[in-house]
């Protein structure tokens, strides 16, 4: 591990003690104090508390200035508001409230932070808390928000329920809905696999494997998509034979803990690729979770990743998991995405038809990626 590579988990918890700091001293547009006394307040390294800054800074919440301090933005975008607006996220767990690193968390965490920046009341509801839940249900309770996020809650009694409420935009994070005056917000999924897709193709492979999602029409189809547009831009072709799905190796997900059905498919699904007989050379997973399943596996058959095989993944989970530092990966950014959904909940008024703002990714290539080894070009040849 890089020796200035800050693990996610203290990153995390640093920035939420800052963000509580702020929240809970009311120091829009006022000036903090220095690092070392700042990291004292927070019991956090400075190392640590850098990590943290920056991450702020990029979210737009602070403002570092050369010779004069690190400053809380004034939330101008707010003003016109004078603190009228309220916006309800509902949710389905509390993701929030953990320190360790995770998606809908950090979307979350993203969204409210946007929304201190913005002098906007957020009021996070919870589907599976029973007074919560009450709540949400509650045409009377819901009239006094002026926007609705969901996220990743896209049932369409929970969507038409918030739309005929009549009283804001209702925004989708996470997911897309058809049919309905309804704003999502997503991540470039598509562009993402399609970038990652066309970097293995230009290192030299012409093989190369997908580990693919359960109920992938449902869930999400764009991944699959964007490798498909990738290899089909290179000038590859298609072929079935390397995409192993959860169905095809014969494991649900749903039935069974994530951890385990996860190992499971990963042995499936590399004893099924590896033993073509024109096996992959590279293998893309659905998310950094599949992929570094699959690692063990790659082991198991004698290949080494980043050296004779190239692997790859989506989202950068693993990195801010504190996994993995050196897989190639397409980030995500869950937090800007939380804060366009913010964003476009305070628009005002209800929207004549349903949009889609898309966050895009960026692919970070780290060591996990190589060309093609001799020895795998001569097996895929027919060699010794």
């Amino acid at each position: 591990m890089p020796r200035n590579f800050v693990k996610p988990e203290k990153r995390t918890a640093a920035r939420q003690r800052l963000e509580e700091l702020i929240r809970g001293r009311a120091m829009l547009g006022q000036r903090l104090m220095g690092e070392r006394e700042l990291a004292a307040e927070l019991g956090v390294g400075r190392k640590t508390l850098r990590a943290a800054l920056a991450e702020l800074e990029a979210q737009g919440l602070l403002d570092r200035r050369q010779g004069a301090g690190t400053f809380v933005a004034p939330g101008n975008g707010g003003r016109r508001r004078a603190g009228a607006a309220r916006v309800a996220v509902i949710i389905g767990t509390h993701a929030e409230r953990d320190a360790r690193w995770s998606y809908q968390g950090e979307m979350i965490r993203g969204l409210l932070t946007a929304g201190l920046r913005l002098r906007a009341g957020c009021e996070v509801l919870s589907l599976e808390a029973t007074e919560e839940c009450g709540r949400v249900w509650d045409a009377r309770q819901m009239r006094d928000f002026t926007g609705y996020v969901t996220v990743a809650q896209a049932a369409p009694e929970l969507l038409s329920h918030l739309v005929g409420l009549g009283r804001g935009p209702v925004v989708l994070l996470d997911h897309t809905v058809r049919d309905m005056p309804v704003i999502g917000v997503v991540d470039g999924s598509f562009q993402g696999a399609r970038a990652v897709t066309r970097h293995l193709v230009g290192l030299g492979h012409r093989r190369i494997g997908f580990l693919d999602c359960q109920n992938r029409d449902a869930y999400n189809p764009w991944k699959h998509g964007g490798y498909q547009a990738g290899l089909a831009d290179r000038g590859v072709s298609y072929a079935p034979e390397l995409v192993a799905t959860p169905e095809s190796c014969g494991v649900d997900f749903d039935a069974r803990p994530f951890g385990e059905a996860l190992r499971d498919f990963a042995a499936a699904a590399l004893e099924r690729l590896l033993g073509l007989p024109d096996p992959p050379t590279a293998l893309l997973g659905f998310d950094d979770s599949r992929a570094l399943a699959a690692l063990g596996e790659l082991n198991r058959h004698g290949r080494k990743a980043g050296e004779d095989f190239a692997l790859a993944g989506m989202g950068d989970g693993a990195i801010r998991r504190g996994e993995c530092d050196w897989l190639t990966s397409t980030r995500t950014y869950p937090r800007k995405m939380g804060a366009a959904a913010l964003r476009a909940a305070l628009e005002g008024g209800l929207p004549s038809e349903g949009r889609t703002i898309i966050v895009p990714n960026r692919l970070y290539i780290r060591r996990s990626t190589c060309p093609p080894s001799a020895g795998n070009v001569a097996v895929r040849l027919g060699g010794k």
